[in-house]
């Protein structure tokens, strides 16, 4: 009896959208409860819910994080969707600063305008604590165990597959066309002034490549070849 509870208690928790330990995560979304009702607005306790939920699943296999965030975002309404878009773009507006532009530089040993746009939808794919505690200080990004990218041989950080993310959600879930329809997620964030791709400007103090090294102790040291 005790190795049967032992058992059903071991599937539950790896079934658990909550699950935090495997780096095979589960891919059956029926046991993420991060779907919102009808009737409620998104906000960014539940953005965050499926941010983090698609970290757990795919930690960082962009793939696998690609598709349980859309698994999660087909749930939602079409304004929900638009919620969505505005909400990861004030994130994205949020983490434009030099300190997280001189993160990616260390870690991947360059950045540009469309790399650090990628390297802030990556940070927003960390989940809620990972995100925040970076904008705290970057140097958290060292406490990270971010693995080798074989395929482009660096420490790839990038997670450009969030970009579309929303209009792709919309798309499935409306069946509308995108090349004629201007109600899409980044369309409509575009019209309300909510629209911070890779021209967004930085925040916080510039920098020299000299500075780094007392700028983000922690990542130096770990990257000191980059």
């Amino acid at each position: 009896m005790q190795k049967l509870f032992i058992t059903l208690y071991t599937i539950i928790c790896l079934t658990a959208c909550g699950q935090t330990n495997s780096n095979s995560p589960n891919t059956n979304s029926t046991d993420i409860t991060t779907t919102l009702t009808k009737s409620q607005k998104m906000d960014t306790v539940h953005f965050w819910k499926i941010m983090d939920c698609g970290f757990e699943k795919g930690k960082f296999d962009n793939k696998l994080k690609e598709q349980a965030i859309l698994e999660q975002l087909v749930k939602l309404t079409p304004t929900q969707i638009q919620e969505f878009e505005i909400i990861f773009q004030q994130m994205n507006k949020k983490s434009s600063t030099q300190e997280n532009c001189a993160a990616q530089t260390i870690i991947e040993g360059g950045s540009s305008d469309d790399r650090f746009f990628y390297f802030r939808c990556w940070l927003i794919s960390l989940g809620q604590n990972n995100f925040d505690a970076t904008l705290e200080n970057p140097d958290y990004l060292a406490s990270l165990d971010i693995p080798f990218n074989k395929k482009y041989g660096m420490m790839y950080c990038q997670f450009e597959e969030l970009i579309p993310m929303a209009d792709r959600a919309y798309e499935i879930v409306t069946k509308k066309d995108p090349s004629t329809d201007t109600t899409f997620p980044r369309p409509h964030a575009d019209k309300l002034g909510l629209f911070y791709d890779s021209g967004t400007e930085m925040t916080g103090i510039d920098w020299e490549y000299d500075d780094l090294p007392k700028i983000l102790p922690l990542l130096s040291k770990k990257y000191p070849d980059n």
